[in-house]
């Protein structure tokens, strides 16, 4: 047994072949007519569709056999495939090339073999169209004329099942069915009326000689009358000249074609068709005309429609400026794309009771004004009206006329007829299973259910939720004008009250530093004790005034900092200094860890001093009689920061931390009582005392920490800190060095 050698343009040969996508795919009819017509016209028992594989030939289609493939080397067609024309082995057992060839000496005792190659335009034979018999024999020369005609089918029939594929896959029926047969129209007629499709056939004058049962039933058209131009007169006038030239450019050239057109049915209608193309030619390469076929692609260019009215709608949606707006949006598009007449929507009220007339409306024609007015004017609870089923049962609604009936069940019957409107339809428009808003639409005829337009409906989902955002985004926008609006009445109240509340605690602070100077003359020890109490209190009170006029400044973006080079040290023995009056009194150490981790930053030195002061005034409050306070400063960077407890979210528009920058921390370390974990979420927060104890209540107004933090991140930097119960806490401050805030 000879094994066949592989063809020259093997790699490209296996690519065409996976190109087709047939391998292993399911039988198909047009296939199995041309082997089942091969096996007939040369009485043979077997004939198969091969497909020279890699490493196998596998049977598209098969008459006569029960296996679906066999292996490459053993394979008849791989010999077929390495010459133009047909292979004829009159009788295997006496060939050197098959005689021991295992399907020649065992079942199924191959004897006869005539394989045609299955040749693509560009040359690369596929497999082969082949007749096997178990008996020596030849074919007559019009069996073997036949087999090459059936073998150019077969290809047809692959070039075709892969444009349709091309043509988004129509079909199945339509692929099987687009295999018309080229060379007689009196020898394929059979398949070709047994085909779902219209099927037909040019000449080389360009006129049609064949159209199959199909075609004519769609057409009306007796054959006599379709035959050559007279099926043109159901073509659409406006897509005339389309079809006329496309056809003209690929008829002259000798090549496939596509062209969509609309083509009267015979009951009047007009169907968007997708027609195709191929050039047929004779087995001696003469050209013979064109064979094709139409598909009814009108509910696929419905669908299309569909989606781009979607698209539409949504695009408009996004750009609107409010919920309000985007109904109106949905209104108009739909009723453009649709043809009705009227548009209105009906939103939940606040109170989720009723639906209420949406301000959103569209209208082609100035005769609904009586009716807009009175909708306006009505209201409908869950499962009342047209608004209110379709809110309860979210789904859509349609009545034929209005006018016509009950105000059971359209309440607004009688202006309808006094208005013309007939025809309705209620959509719901949901988001998240709820339903958003209600759009009805109305038109002046009377109109059978569309069940076209109930499918667009129920795909606007989307739609929903692109309204539902809008609807968001307006709750969104009114909450931050009324957060604005309070938040600048609150900054404007804070300033007036700290500015009326300043001027007369001044005079208290001077008049008590008076007393307490003794000035006037001596004060016995009680006196001294309360104009004392007086002093301090005011101071505090000052203290607390400052404070909130500093976080109103900042909030309001009018904080400004007067950056220098500030002298690490120094700043920090101030910062001790101004404190250690009071660590004294509670037989604190205070210590400060030098020297400093840098010489000099650039930041507002009054700023940083004042972070520092609130944390080691706390750490005084906070630790106990004969407790350690510490400054100490290192450097560090901002892997380090993202790593570190910050305690919440840094403030609006912070400025953004880079990752190469690098800061410098400033620590204060105490051995205090600590905070507990559940109220740590309360530091640096306005306005929060945290309440360590029950016993011991800490006075203090919560306003340091956040100031502190505030400030800050003015600087480009961030607070952090660490803290456990009965050892003490850490409080931190991360300035940049790069001595610029990054925007």
């Amino acid at each position: 047994m000879q094994i066949a050698p592989f063809p020259a343009d093997e790699s490209a040969r296996l690519h065409a072949l996976c190109r087709y996508q047939i391998l292993d795919t399911e039988p198909e009819l047009a296939f199995d007519d041309l082997t089942n017509l091969a096996a007939s016209i040369c009485n043979t028992p077997i004939a198969l569709v091969s497909l020279i594989d890699a490493e196998r030939q596998w049977f598209k289609s098969k008459v006569g056999v029960d296996v679906t493939e066999t292996p490459r080397e053993i394979a008849f067609c791989s010999h077929a495939i390495l010459q133009p024309d047909i292979l004829m082995v009159p009788d295997a057992a006496i060939d050197e090339r098959f005689a021991a060839n295992p399907v020649v000496t065992n079942p199924p005792h191959v004897r006869f073999y005539a394989g045609v190659p299955l040749i693509t335009a560009d040359g690369h034979a596929l497999g082969t169209l082949c007749v096997v018999d178990v008996v020596p024999r030849e074919l007559s020369d019009s069996q073997v004329e036949a087999l090459q005609a059936l073998s150019r089918q077969v290809i047809a029939q692959l070039e075709l099942r892969r444009k349709l594929m091309e043509s988004e896959r129509l079909t199945e029926q339509a692929q099987r069915s687009e295999a018309v047969l080229r060379e007689s129209e009196e020898r394929f007629r059979t398949i070709a009326d047994n085909s779902p499709v219209l099927i037909w056939m040019d000449g080389a004058d360009k006129q049609t000689v064949f159209c199959n049962q199909t075609g004519l039933n769609f057409l009306g058209l007796s054959l006599e009358q379709t035959v050559g131009a007279g099926w043109q007169q159901n073509l659409h006038p406006d897509d005339h000249p389309t079809w006329s030239n496309r056809y003209g450019v690929a008829f002259d050239a000798q090549i496939p074609y596509t062209v969509e057109y609309r083509l009267r049915r015979a009951d009047g209608e007009y169907r968007w068709m997708l027609e195709t193309g191929t050039p047929r030619f004779l087995s001696d390469g003469a050209f013979a005309g064109f064979v094709g076929s139409c598909v009814d692609i009108t509910d696929q260019k419905a669908a299309e429609q569909d989606r781009q009215l979607l698209k539409s709608v949504t695009q408009a949606i996004v750009t609107s400026t409010d919920f309000h707006s985007a109904l109106q949006v949905a209104l108009q598009k739909v009723c453009e794309a649709t043809q009705w007449e009227f548009g209105e929507a009906w939103v939940p009220a606040l109170d989720k009771a009723v639906m209420v007339c949406s301000p959103a409306w569209y209208s082609t024609t100035e005769r609904l004004t009586e009716f807009r007015q009175q909708s306006e004017a009505l209201t409908f609870p869950p499962g009342i009206g047209i608004p209110g089923r379709v809110w309860l049962s979210k789904r859509t609604e349609w009545h034929q006329d209005v006018s016509a009936a009950s105000n059971t069940i359209y309440f607004r019957a009688k202006l309808a007829l006094k208005t013309g409107l007939k025809a309705t339809l209620g959509i719901p428009l949901l988001a998240n299973d709820e339903v958003i808003t209600v759009l009805v639409f109305y038109m002046f005829e009377a109109r059978q259910e569309d069940q076209r337009l109930i499918d667009l409906i129920a795909a606007s989902t989307e739609l929903g939720l692109f309204i539902q955002r809008k609807q968001t985004e307006e709750e969104m926008r009114k909450s931050l004008v009324k957060e604005q609006e309070l938040n600048q009445f609150k900054s404007s109240f804070i300033a007036n009250l700290s500015h009326e509340v300043r001027t007369p605690l001044t005079s208290v602070l001077g008049l008590s530093s008076v007393l307490l100077q003794q000035h006037f003359g001596p004060i016995n020890a009680k006196q001294e004790q309360y104009v004392s109490m007086i002093h301090s209190s005011g101071e505090h009170l000052l203290k607390l005034i400052n404070d909130l006029l500093d976080l109103v400044k900042i909030e309001a973006g009018k904080q400004e900092l007067y950056k220098e080079a500030v002298d690490v040290a120094e700043l920090c023995q101030s910062a001790i200094a101004m404190i250690e009056v009071r660590a004294a009194s509670k037989q604190q150490q205070l210590a400060l860890e030098l020297p400093v981790a840098i010489e000099s930053i650039v930041a507002d030195r009054q700023r940083i001093l004042q972070i520092l002061i609130n944390y080691l005034s706390n750490a005084v409050k906070f630790t106990p009689e004969g407790g350690l306070i510490g400054l100490s400063s290192r450097l560090a960077t901002a892997s380090e920061l993202a790593a570190t407890t910050i305690p919440v979210e840094p403030t609006d528009s912070p400025s953004c931390i880079l990752p190469d920058t690098r800061f410098l921390v400033l620590e204060v370390r105490d051995t205090g009582i600590g905070i507990p974990p559940d109220k740590q979420q309360l530091l640096f927060r306005s306005f929060q005392q945290v309440e360590v104890t029950s016993d011991h209540p800490y006075e203090g107004s919560g306003l340091g920490l956040a100031l502190s933090k505030q400030l800050a991140e003015l600087h480009g930097g961030r607070v952090a800190f660490t803290s456990t119960v009965g050892s003490g806490s850490t409080f931190s401050v991360w300035l940049p060095l790069n001595g610029e805030v990054e925007p």
